[in-house]
């Protein structure tokens, strides 16, 4: 059963926790630009309650700039390569899986394409990323599938503060997959370091980890999120507590289903960070 983590990957725990083509695409232009920003907090680990963990853990090397990533308790694992102080490439290490994912930029310097390469260097997978100015507004992915086919698109909306307001996920129809869009709206944000949002753009267990660490999407901590679709709606109300540097030390939910199946059923929903 293919899982869909929407919001939180822990939601899908707590319900239900009982050929492709060479790679000869020519890669856009890239010109010199600014290197992968250093966060002012070393994040370790990332715990969530009844998943496996750590859910996410990161590793660095001398500059600061993350060179390890793993994932749910390294299901999968990622040495992260640079090129001239950016992000060239993402390898996955686990015994079973070898893609690479290659990282293109735009002359802006900013991340704008990413290709999913197998260990026979085909590709079978295109990120395509637009922005305005420096906030990213939209994820497009293509899945091949005979021919690449649309199979996914992320867009997003901002608050004047650069926080997220709104991001929407559009599964496209597919064969096997049905058409499917969810909404999050995020609200009353604090005035504390954001330090996880990049797990909102990995809303899929069996995807791989596309890391942006120059994409801000939230510069604070959401205290409220509430998510629409088609099959159900709820509502999470947060509470942090934070360290001396202002970043998140725990995040405590509770998450009240508003609409669908599951409409009534409340959940405590918890996060532990850990830091270097």
């Amino acid at each position: 059963m293919r899982y869909k983590f929407l919001l939180l990957p822990v939601i899908s725990a707590l319900l239900f926790s009982c050929k492709k083509e060479k790679g000869t695409y020519d890669p856009p232009v890239s010109l010199p630009s600014p290197v992968v920003p250093v966060p002012t907090v070393l994040l370790k680990d990332v715990i969530i309650a009844r998943l496996p963990n750590p859910y996410y853990h990161f590793e660095y090397n001398a500059e600061g700039n993350v060179n390890f990533i793993s994932f749910a308790s390294e299901f999968t694992r990622y040495d992260v390569n640079y090129d001239g102080g950016r992000i060239s490439e993402m390898r996955n290490t686990i015994l079973v899986n070898k893609d690479r994912l290659q990282y293109f930029y735009d002359d802006a310097g900013r991340v704008n394409a990413i290709r999913y390469v197998d260990t026979f260097g085909i590709v079978f997978r295109k990120i395509s990323l637009t922005y305005n100015g420096s906030k990213l507004i939209k994820l497009d992915r293509e899945t091949k599938s005979g021919n690449f086919i649309p199979d996914k698109t992320i867009t997003m909306s901002y608050y004047p503060d650069g926080n997220l307001s709104d991001l929407t996920v559009h599964f496209w129809a597919t064969t096997g997959q049905p058409e499917f869009i969810y909404t999050d709206h995020y609200e009353q944000y604090d005035d504390k370091l954001s330090i996880e949002n990049f797990s909102l753009l990995h809303d899929e267990f069996f995807d791989h980890f596309v890391f942006l660490p120059g994409v801000q999407l939230q510069k604070n901590n959401p205290g409220k999120v509430t998510h629409t679709s088609a099959n159900d709606s709820y509502r999470v109300n947060y509470t942090y507590t934070y360290n001396n540097h202002e970043a998140p030390l725990t995040r405590n939910g509770d998450l009240i289903f508003t609409g669908g199946p599951n409409a009534g059923q409340q959940f405590q929903l918890s996060a532990v960070y850990t830091y270097y």
